[in-house]
């Protein structure tokens, strides 16, 4: 299960406040909707991962050496990031 990095209280309280003003059938739909976000989250590969990456091999086309210096890139930004 994707960790839930900040909730805050009051979000918490208004979700459940909203919801329980509707009636069951929605909220069926409401529960629906929650595990299709969560089950897409899951699936879903870290940006910028090559496996993220990867789904989109076969669309991209690239200029003879455009990829290197896209890959160089990224990975510059990257070092920078960590060097913050």
């Amino acid at each position: 299960m994707a960790e839930v990095t900040s909730v805050t209280p009051q979000l918490l309280r208004d979700l459940t406040s909203k919801l329980q003003e509707l009636p069951d059938n929605r909220l069926r739909e409401v529960l629906d909707f929650v595990d299709f976000l969560r089950k897409r989250q899951l699936q879903q590969p870290k940006s910028g991962s090559p496996e993220a990456l990867l789904k989109h091999v076969a669309t991209w086309t690239f200029s003879p050496g455009e990829l290197d210096r896209v890959l160089a890139d990224i990975q510059e930004m990257r070092e920078m990031e960590l060097d913050r």
